[in-house]
């Protein structure tokens, strides 16, 4: 079965409907699940979503997204141990040209580790590291 990883870039589009991204996002995960897609993504990406929904919404909306995810099946919640935060900071390390954010390279790592190819993501990093990123 394929697998893909969300990035916050895609939740915060699926959820906040001033978001440029919005219904591309809602297209995309409508597919995902029709595919049979597992779904994936870290506590990490889910505390960056949290705090871009607080930051962009308000904290009703951020609260209201974190409580349906945690209750939900469709997406598996994977919590990072120290083998991928430390393969994080080598990626960030040994790329000195790029500003990749520490959560991007934390999902990085787990995709290599997990040989996970493809990234559901709105910003440029996960192309610039050679992923496969829907929508195309």
């Amino acid at each position: 079965m394929t697998r893909v990883l969300l990035d916050t870039g895609a939740f915060v589009a699926a959820r906040h409907r001033d978001d440029q991204h919005h219904q591309a996002a809602l297209r995309t995960l409508r597919a995902l699940a029709e595919r049979g897609v597992r779904m994936l993504t870290t506590n990490y990406v889910f505390a960056e979503t949290y705090t871009t929904l607080l930051v962009r919404a308000n904290r009703d909306e951020a609260i209201r997204w974190g409580s349906e995810f945690r209750a939900g099946r469709a997406i598996e919640l994977i919590r990072v141990d120290r083998s991928v935060e430390d393969a994080a900071w080598e990626i960030l390390e040994s790329h000195e040209d790029k500003r990749w954010s520490y959560v991007d390279a934390v999902s990085f790592a787990l995709m290599e580790r997990e040989g996970i190819s493809t990234a559901f993501a709105f910003d440029e990093h996960f192309r610039q590291r050679g992923l496969a990123v829907i929508p195309a």
